[in-house]
């Protein structure tokens, strides 16, 4: 199918931005009294000075970043920003992303709230940012309100996430920075299981209780430390190291004139994992998770004459990624947690791998002899800017333009190794079983066999093309700063088969009086092709206001509040979403076929009609509102805070009360609403006594959202519609404790007036839930909404610090409230020991037996999959609230004597993450819940040297 891409511009213009204002003489400027006057606040497509800025905005500093150990400049930003939620990944090696949410969630599409991410600038994939090192980064900015977003238009409905790299700068002499760092690092909790003694014993209770008779004679036979018949494994200990390495290195040069500027980093990381012996065979048969990276950046700004400037920003990143092959990090962790100590021994009495039928997976043998899985990811991020001043036309004026390339591509590479593994055989009686000559018996599995094969064909590219004009001069009292640009994006990665394709002007204009009243005008006009010819653009305008009162007369002339502004803004956002795209189209789809020609005959490919278009396709549309404040008081005290209130319209949400025998299907339609309001706060106080300097300083954030208009089809209760409660809000049966003995009669059968279960015939011991209509039965309809979601309404930050005759220390926490987790999603064979030939864990270690009736904490144990203990409901629920020790650092700077005294600074540090944890989770991790690869808690040590 042929597809026409809508096109409003031709541009052959190689230009570039930049965001420095023209010039302006002094009779132009405004002297305002403030603080910061000339700092500049970063906002991805633009940049304002920080007292004209009325958007609700936060910025962080790389230097903040690099009090993290961690290999992903993105798990550095945990806690750190208010309003921006980092959610956890992995802690393998080069696959630990995490999930950025700004003012948490207003769609219930996951692609509805994808951020805009951009670097230096410039769109880019989220992969561009986790390979950055911390000091190759100037600031990191979220864009939270519409008057920061308006201009993004299509991409900005969900905030926006600005990075700046370093620049240069004018010096006298070339500043070299080297850093290095050394990390030790150790899983922070891994799950607790039982060992063969207790395995065996409480199988045999399960069976018990589900009317079978016991597995194992004699459990005892298992206390035993290295009889391969009774096998006691600990498999963590087995497959996992005690510790690993991350190293970071890194050397940049920055300096300057006043007609070329540059900044050029050098950077090296290397991290292992914790798998143990993994080369033990050999390095072609086994290896260890690593990570390995090399940063190279160069960013160049040149006046090449009075008038014009360019600016080049270079950046090449390599990332090497090896695991063993086959499985993945969490197939491995998986299996540790699911097969029991007594299953089998790693190696059987004549060394072959041990193994049985049921689990068929030994990880060390394939750890150790599986092979390889390698990726190298190439990353490649250009841009080329040009700013030509044309103030002998008109003064003030600029013509200025960028484009850009950012892409990654990467290979993949793998050697494939099987080998044989055998089952120690056993008889009825748990003995093993003897052939003639006394020797014992196996049953072989696998192959062997080995292969190497290549490839690779995950990328992305996003290129920008923008061309426009700028403008800012001062007329007395009044100055004006604005811009009208043209921007033209083209995104593409493995997978599609139509790239991304959005195109607009967007412009903005800022007015400022005496340097009092400010009024920020923005908004774009934007399309993407992913809509209808005709439906293809938006206006997204919006409105800032600020006054800083503190340049009013009646706050002249006192020493306690040094600046004070507020400021407001309303306006229109929206976005696309990837994952739906082109819905306005009707397409055929695959349906079943049928046979031509003679005897068996032909098999002919079907197609049937597709679901019916929505032909009023369009985008999510966000307008909202935001008030802050920004203070600073007796020069000490800094203060700023927002409120704000956003409604979501037009989520796609599939249609509800469609009857399926009409036959009938439909797209998605834009019907959905929801509303999101909050607050963020953030407070420092900033002081010194004598030498001591300390500060200290807190941040806030709270979100909620409720869902307004949500198609559903008709239910019996109010409780069962998600309308007017939050975006995945936790819902579940309420528990009622367990069934007792003296619910049930001499039959067992449930007495009269007991509650019965939908789900299955209850045994004591099994969950009871609370009827809530009261039809005497608990089913699906008992279900109700209670507790919150997994993703917290509240993120708090807290930081303190001091410096000290060269000493420093800088200790911050993070906590999150108003979280709920689920064993049952995220823990299900933690929580359900033998369930499908599960192990047990401490999990279940006060499991429901007629003898502890009355203080048991979980249901009897069976080796049935019961229905009715695995429906949601709030016994699986618990309270995921947590207080983190996020980093700690001490350092020490070498006072400038003898041989340093040609030294600009000589530092060195020690640097603690993730030290300690307060939660409501006695034996897991609170973060996730101690599944897959762990996450990590590490011990830095440091340099810095400058000369």
């Amino acid at each position: 199918m042929k597809r026409q891409y809508i096109s409003i511009l031709s541009l052959s213009l190689l230009a570039g931005w930049s965001h420095a204002y023209a010039q302006t003489t002094p009779a132009d400027t405004v002297k305002v009294q403030q603080s910061g006057s000339d700092k500049l606040v970063d906002l991805g497509m633009r940049s304002e000075k920080q007292w004209r800025t009325t958007a609700a905005t936060y910025t962080i500093t790389g230097d903040d970043l690099a009090r993290t150990s961690a290999a992903n400049l993105l798990n550095a930003l945990q806690g750190r920003i208010p309003g921006l939620t980092v959610v956890t990944g992995s802690g393998e090696p080069g696959y630990d992303n995490p999930t950025l949410y700004i003012r948490g969630v207003s769609s219930w599409n996951v692609g509805g709230n994808r951020l805009a991410i951009y670097l230096d600038g410039f769109p880019v994939d989220l992969g561009a940012l986790t390979p950055l090192s911390a000091y190759e980064v100037e600031s990191v900015t979220i864009l939270k309100d519409a008057a920061a977003n308006a201009i993004y238009g299509l991409q900005g409905g969900t905030g926006v996430l600005s990075v700046r790299t370093k620049k240069g700068y004018q010096s006298e002499r070339i500043q070299i920075t080297a850093n290095g760092r050394y990390s030790v690092m150790t899983p922070i909790q891994l799950p607790q299981v039982m060992n063969a003694y207790d395995y065996t014993r409480l199988y045999n209770q399960a069976l018990a209780n589900d009317g079978l008779p016991a597995k194992y004679p004699n459990p005892d036979l298992y206390k035993a430390a290295n009889d391969p018949v009774h096998p006691n494994v600990n498999w963590y200990d087995e497959v996992l190291k005690k510790t690993s390495i991350l190293q970071d290195y890194n050397l940049t040069f920055r300096g300057g004139s006043d007609k070329a500027r540059y900044f050029v980093l050098m950077g090296y990381t290397d991290y292992s994992g914790i798998y143990k012996n993994a080369d033990a065979i050999d390095v072609d048969y086994g290896t260890n998770a690593k990570y390995k990276r090399i940063n190279l950046r160069a960013n160049v700004d040149l006046q090449l004459s009075k008038n014009l400037s360019v600016g080049v920003n270079l950046s090449g990143i390599t990332e090497d990624r090896t695991t063993p092959n086959g499985f993945s990090a969490a197939t491995v962790f998986n299996n540790l947690s699911r097969i029991p100590a007594a299953a089998f021994p790693v190696k059987n009495p004549d060394n072959t791998w041990g193994t049985n039928g049921v689990y068929g997976f030994n990880p060390v043998q394939l750890l150790q002899q599986s092979g390889s899985y390698n990726s190298h990811a190439r990353n490649l991020q250009t841009a080329l800017n040009i700013t030509e001043r044309l103030d002998h036309i008109v003064k003030g004026l600029s013509l200025n333009g960028l484009i850009s390339f950012n892409n990654q591509y990467t290979g993949t590479y793998q050697k494939i190794f099987t080998v044989k593994s055998a089952e120690l055989l056993k008889d009825v009686n748990d003995q093993a079983i003897l052939d003639a000559k006394g020797n014992y018996t196996y049953k072989t599995f696998g192959a062997i066999s080995q292969s190497i094969s290549d490839g690779g064909n995950q990328h992305w590219q996003h290129n920008t093309v923008q061309v426009g004009v700028n403008y800012n001069r001062g007329f007395g009292d009044h100055t004006f700063s604005g811009a009208v640009q043209a921007r033209r994006e083209n995104y593409t990665h493995e997978g599609q088969v139509y790239a991304v394709r959005t195109q607009g002007l967007f412009s903005y204009l800022t007015y400022d009086y005496k340097g009092k009243y400010i009024v920020d005008l923005s908004g774009s006009y934007s399309g993407a092709a992913d809509f209808a010819p005709g439906s293809q653009y938006g206006f997204f305008p919006a409105v800032g206001a600020g006054w800083i009162l503190t340049n009013e007369q009646f706050l002249q002339n006192q020493q306690v509040v040094n600046f004070l502004k507020l400021r407001a803004s309303y306006g229109k956002t929206g976005n696309i979403n990837e994952d739906n795209r082109f819905l306005f189209e009707k397409w055929a789809v695959s349906g079943n076929g049928w046979y031509t020609g003679a005897d068996a005959g032909s098999s002919q490919g079907g197609r049937l009609e597709g679901a019916n278009p929505n032909t009023a396709f369009t985008w999510e549309a966000k307008t909202a509102v935001n008030f802050g404040v920004e203070a600073q008081l007796l020069n000490k005290l800094s203060f700023t805070a927002d409120v704000f209130h956003e409604k979501r319209t037009g989520i796609l949400q599939a249609p509800a009360n469609v009857p399926i025998f009409t036959g009938f299907r439909f797209q998605r339609l834009n019907t959905g609403v929801a509303e999101n309001k909050g607050f963020e706060a953030a407070l420092t106080w900033k002081d010194k006594a004598g030498g001591f300097e300390y500060y200290a300083g807190a941040t806030g954030a709270f979100a909620r959202n409720k869902i307004l208009e949500m198609a559903q089809d008709a239910q019996p209760n109010a409780y069962l519609y998600n309308q007017g409660y939050r975006i995945n809000q936790m819902r579940g049966l309420q528990w009622a404790g367990f069934y007792q003995q003296a619910d049930f009669d001499a039959n067992g059968v449930l007495k009269e007036g007991v509650v019965k279960t939908s789900y299955t015939v209850p045994k004591p011991g099994d969950l009871k839930f609370v009827d809530q209509d009261g039809n005497g039965v608990v089913n699906e309809y008992d279900i109700v909404p209670m507790k919150f979601t997994k993703l917290p309404e509240i993120t708090l930050g807290f930081n303190l610090g001091f410096k000290y005759k060269g000493f420093d220390m800088d200790a911050f926490l993070q906590a999150v409230m108003n979280r709920t987790i689920s064993l049952l999603d995220d823990a299900y064979d933690y929580t359900h020991p033998f369930v499908n030939n599960n192990n047990i864990t401490i999990f279940s270690k006060n499991a429901w037996t007629p003898e502890n009736a009355a203080t048991a904490t979980t249901p009897r144990l069976s080796t049935f999959n019961n229905v009715n203990n695995n429906v949601s409901s709030d016994f699986w629920m618990r309270n995921g609230n947590f207080l983190k020790l996020r980093s700690l650092e001490l350092g020490y700077t070498f006072p400038k004597k003898g041989f340093l005294k040609k030294m600009n600074t000589l530092r060195v540090f020690l640097i603690g993450n993730n030290l300690f944890t307060i939660d409501k989770l006695d034996d897991m991790e609170a973060e996730r819940l101690s599944m897959g690869y762990p996450l990590m808690k590490s011990y830095s040590f440091g340099l810095n040297a400058r000369f």
